[in-house]
């Protein structure tokens, strides 16, 4: 029978063809009472000789096309259906930065050899994982499995923001672009620290919340490359003394002048 389910939407572009790579490796996945899964090792390696392509992805605050890029919207899936059908979670992390696709604290990080989402069946029947990319463009998991738990009980998440920390815009030098040009660079994010919260109802009525997980996203600055190329030596100079100050009012006037 159908136990619990979860979606997130699987978009387009490059990383489509990574989700539907990820989804199919789970597909089909059997586990057995007190068995557990690591859903690093079940997708991986992240190569194009198992069906990976290059999209974007998280490395060190920024967005950068990679192997396997958009296979941490497969475990986050994932982990929201193991999250419903109350599975043992064994080990989750937060992305670096917030991600669209779940609200923050719903998101759960692979990175081979690094991070990983694991989980285990702690029922005493086994459980069936099915994955798909269905006809509206919804990447599905659903967890199959006879529901031992009271008749009445139900859970839900939410999802609590308990700080943000806006991104700020940071001028740089590049001696390689003409003189006054603005070029716009980075992957400006929020930062932001939040927690998920398990509220448990029986019979529609809370009987209990607790906090299962913290997590903290960094914030990503704004960066804008103002070139300094120039056969004037001492416009040069001024731009990139304006520059160091950060000050956009004095670097559009040294560029002007």
């Amino acid at each position: 029978m159908s136990w619990e389910a979860f979606s997130t939407d699987a978009g387009g572009g490059e990383r489509w063809q990574n989700l539907k790579t990820g989804v199919e490796k789970l597909n089909g996945t059997i586990l057995m009472p007190g068995e557990s899964l690591s859903v690093c090792k079940a997708t991986a390696p992240y190569d194009a000789e198992h069906g990976y392509v290059e999209a974007g992805s998280y490395e060190n605050g920024q967005v950068v096309d990679s192997y396997g890029g958009g296979i941490c919207q497969v475990s986050t899936t994932l982990y929201n259906a193991v999250l419903y059908a109350e599975l043992q979670v064994d080990q989750r992390y937060p992305h670096s930065m917030l991600v669209n696709y779940v609200k923050p604290s719903r998101d759960a990080a692979i990175a081979e050899g690094i991070l990983d989402f694991v989980f285990t069946n702690n029922y005493k029947t086994p459980v069936y994982i099915a994955g798909e990319i269905d006809d509206a463009n919804q990447m599905r998991f659903t967890i199959y499995g006879k529901d031992e738990r009271p008749r009445g009980r139900t859970v839900e998440y939410e999802s609590e923001t308990l700080e943000t920390q806006e991104y700020a815009v940071t001028y740089q030098e590049d001696p390689a672009a003409a003189l006054g040009s603005i070029r716009y660079s980075g992957s400006p994010h929020t930062g932001t620290t939040a927690q998920l919260w398990k509220v448990v109802y029986q019979d529609g009525v809370e009987e209990s919340r607790e906090v299962i997980n913290h997590s903290v996203y960094e914030k990503s600055d704004q960066i804008i490359l103002v070139g300094t190329k120039s056969e004037d030596p001492d416009r040069a100079a001024r731009v990139r003394d304006a520059i160091v100050s950060q000050d956009p009012d004095r670097i559009t006037a040294a560029v002007n002048q």
